[in-house]
């Protein structure tokens, strides 16, 4: 606990016992004041004084629990940056995505996603799962850079950091490979099931628009509580309190008593005919957004966004008050009938839940569309948020660049220091690297445990980022977009009566139809048959793919692969990864030119205990 905290602590302790103090001394002010007689007039001093402690109170205790908030971001940032978050004991891979999110680690437990993720509301974690997506199927460099600059000029305002991330994280439904992240946007996002959802989709033709994109159906038009039935429910509630507080204070003939029972009847048909489930569950995911979003929409109100990058953002917080003065008055109205007891009491006596229903009935009607593009906006900000917060504590880290150079329109990256973006520092090991257009195929080989497939995820994982519009792990980085495509993981499946080698046929199928060019990421392929079919195999695809104009890794433990070189000369270039020389088995870690020499199974078979 800080300083800080500890001074609003002490403050929270005190404002308690003054609240209790006043309290008490305003009761015993109403029964003592004249003994025997009770006097409520000389005691509204202390009441106000009472209702003014209530307010302080409560402001401290959000200072302190912003102060909290704040803390445990920073924290889960500190955590990321040494060996705490990597060494959960529960790991585990997506099962029900697309194979590329498992191939490369992107969404899990111990996945991207889950390393990126620091948004506020629920709907910020979907728009970075999108985000993800959507770089998979190579979106344009305009829109790469337009969120990259959106993403650069965050990363600099740590005031609009500070208040965003005192504000706690929206509990929502949750997946193990999506936390947080409603069905509803799976749906959307992963695609299809079992039938091919490998390969990526066609990319939407409105991606460009951030705050906008959406793959759903416009919504059905709202059906709501008539207007005349609204009218006649509030004329009836009206007269009903109205002779109540006349025959009460002026002792009028209690004309409530004919009043409440056709109140109750309105009641009753509002119930059987004009409660809408539909219109129910549209209002409560409206409201349900509304309560995540108006605090963090609170802590903008006096911000101001003075980048020109910044301009949407700008545009949207300029007029928040008065835009969304209504919309917090409909959320306050409506929530409180959200309350069984509050809901039938409320329809009883003043019919408030059948005024409610009409009243967010017709501002939805009016106002729905803008309310959800407000929501996405803010759910974009949200996300370009964490992305902002990832490049502020990555080291090394950098913004990519997108090669400028017109002629190329294939495949390319050129790193410097580049690292696993979910590796910690005192784990991750740098590599630079060259891939230049007019290379097809890398073909890496190398000891067993040194590193292959750790660095196609490095360079899978920081192309997935830089097509996010995020900053990579590297001191350098250039890239020409492309779609990605991976064949790493994969598993037999029992459940369709797949065997590994089947499995392993449909994944290279998916990548052989694809259109080029893409960058394609290859582990170990065909290993599910032997050596003469699987190097024959293997020989005739990747030619295939380098005539393609595909361009990709694969690492292999075949080295009759290597002999592409012969025919396709620089077109193909070779890699390998080593161990280090001294006793025992260890490993640099580090990209070397060139084909490996020896390798290292049979030594840890030994390590192990095995009989070799």
């Amino acid at each position: 606990m800080t300083d800080h905290q500890k001074k609003i602590l002490g403050r929270v302790r005190l404002i308690s016992v003054l609240r209790a103090a006043t309290f008490f001394l305003s009761v015993a002010i109403i029964f003592l004041w004249a003994p025997g007689e009770v006097h409520v007039l000389p005691s509204l001093p202390g009441w106000i004084v009472f209702l003014l402690l209530v307010r302080w109170h409560s402001r401290v205790k959000r200072k302190n629990q912003a102060c909290t908030n704040r803390l445990s971001y920073y924290n889960s940032w500190r955590q990321r940056m040494d060996d705490s978050w990597f060494s959960r004991e529960e790991v585990v891979p997506a099962e029900d995505g697309r194979a590329i999110e498992r191939d490369l680690l992107l969404t899990g437990s111990y996945s991207l996603l889950a390393y990126l993720d620091q948004s506020r509301l629920v709907a910020g974690g979907s728009t970075l799962l999108r985000w993800m997506h959507e770089a998979l199927d190579a979106p344009s460099a305009e829109d790469i850079l337009s969120r990259q600059k959106r993403v650069a000029a965050l990363s600099r305002l740590t005031v609009l950091q500070g208040r965003w991330y005192g504000h706690e994280k929206a509990s929502g439904l949750s997946t193990p490979s999506r936390p947080g992240i409603p069905p509803s946007e799976l749906n959307e996002s992963s695609g299809k099931q079992s039938g091919g959802p490998e390969m990526p989709s066609a990319r939407r033709a409105d991606s460009s628009d951030d705050a906008t994109n959406s793959t759903s159906e416009e919504p059905a038009a709202l059906k709501t509580v008539p207007a005349w039935l609204a009218g006649l429910a509030g004329l009836l509630a009206a007269f009903s309190l109205g002779a109540f507080f006349s025959h009460e204070i002026l002792g009028t003939r209690a004309y409530h008593f004919l009043s409440f029972p056709a109140q109750w009847i309105t009641f009753g048909v509002y119930l059987l005919f004009y409660r809408s489930k539909e219109a129910r569950a549209r209002f409560n995911e409206i409201l349900d957004a509304l309560d995540q979003t108006l605090p963090l929409l609170k802590s903008l109100y006096s911000f101001r966004f003075h980048s020109s990058v910044l301009a949407r953002e700008r545009e949207l917080t300029r007029n928040l008050r008065s835009e969304l003065r209504e919309a917090i008055f409909q959320d306050s109205l409506y929530s409180v009938f959200r309350n069984p007891l509050a809901f039938a009491m409320g329809g009883l006596i003043f019919s408030g839940p059948v005024l409610a229903d009409w009243s967010m009935g017709g501002f939805l009607k009016r106002n729905e569309e803008r309310i959800r593009n407000w929501l996405k906006d803010f759910a974009a900000l949200d996300a370009m948020l964490s992305l902002a917060g990832h490049q502020r504590f990555l080291e090394p880290g950098c913004w990519p660049v997108i090669a400028s150079n017109e002629e190329v329109s294939r495949p390319c990256v050129k790193a410097r220091e580049l690292h696993h973006p979910l590796l910690p520092a005192s784990k991750s090991v740098g590599n630079d690297m060259d891939f230049l257009p007019e290379h097809r195929l890398w073909i890496i080989t190398g000891s067993n445990m040194g590193g292959k497939s750790t660095f196609l995820r490095t360079v899978g994982m920081n192309l997935v980022l830089a097509q996010m519009g995020g900053a990579v792990r590297a001191s350098s980085f250039t890239f020409s977009p492309a779609p990605l495509i991976t064949s790493m993981q994969i598993q037999d499946n029992l459940a369709r009566s797949e065997s590994l080698f089947y499995a392993e046929v449909r994944s290279l199928k998916r990548l052989v139809d694809h259109q080029a060019p893409v960058f394609y990421f290859l582990d170990e392929m065909l290993k599910g048959t032997n050596q003469k079919d699987r190097s024959f195999a293997c020989r005739k695809i990747l030619s295939h793919l380098i005539e393609s104009g595909s361009a990709g890794m694969l690492t292999t433990h075949d080295m009759e692969l290597t002999s592409l070189t012969e025919g396709y000369g620089s077109m193909v270039q070779l890699f390998h990864f080593r161990e280090s020389p001294g006793e025992g088995l260890q490993f640099d870690f580090k990209l070397r030119p060139g084909s490996v020499e020896g390798t290292t199974a049979i030594t840890i078979l030994r390590n192990e205990g095995l009989p070799v």
